[in-house]
């Protein structure tokens, strides 16, 4: 291939994991501020559109910009001379799996677990340990994200 045509698709790669990364990231605050939200909601229909928020967001945003993130960053790292036998692009790709196994297996399937009844009128306290879990987890998965995130603008091993 010409090194024009290289250039211009590593261009092109390196833009769609950029906004990837900013949906997967974004996905997860926004998760956090809508389970935020959850927590203070003092109707059943309140929590049930917030509930179905979360499962739009993780469907439509977080799940396709996770995929597309592992893709992108493998094909990046592989593209660099010296692949991906670099140590930081090593533990990137052991935290990004770590991260998807979670959030497939575990995050998701809890968030859109949640369950939401008429007994919610009763009282917000119903879906409370539901909300602490999903907060803790989203938490947890977002700042491993961020991480990862500093790990590529820092670059240790250069």
């Amino acid at each position: 291939m010409n090194t024009r045509r290289v250039t211009a698709i590593r261009l092109f790669l390196k833009g769609l994991h950029s906004a990837a990364v900013c949906g997967w990231i974004g996905g997860g605050l926004s998760i956090l501020i809508l389970l935020k939200l959850a927590g203070s909601s003092s109707w059943a229909d309140e929590a049930f559109t917030i509930k179905r928020l979360i499962e739009v967001l993780d469907d439509y945003l977080i799940t396709p910009s996770a995929g597309i993130t592992t893709v992108t960053g493998l094909l990046l790292g592989a593209a660099k001379p010296w692949g991906l036998k670099r140590r930081w692009i090593t533990e990137k790709c052991a935290v990004t799996t770590i991260l998807l196994v979670f959030g497939t297996l575990w995050l998701a399937p809890g968030l859109q677990n949640m369950h939401v009844d008429s007994r919610w009128d009763s009282g917000p306290f119903l879906l409370s340990a539901t909300l602490r879990w999903g907060a803790a987890a989203a938490t947890l998965q977002t700042a491993a994200l961020l991480l990862l995130v500093a790990l590529s603008i820092l670059k240790p091993e250069k």
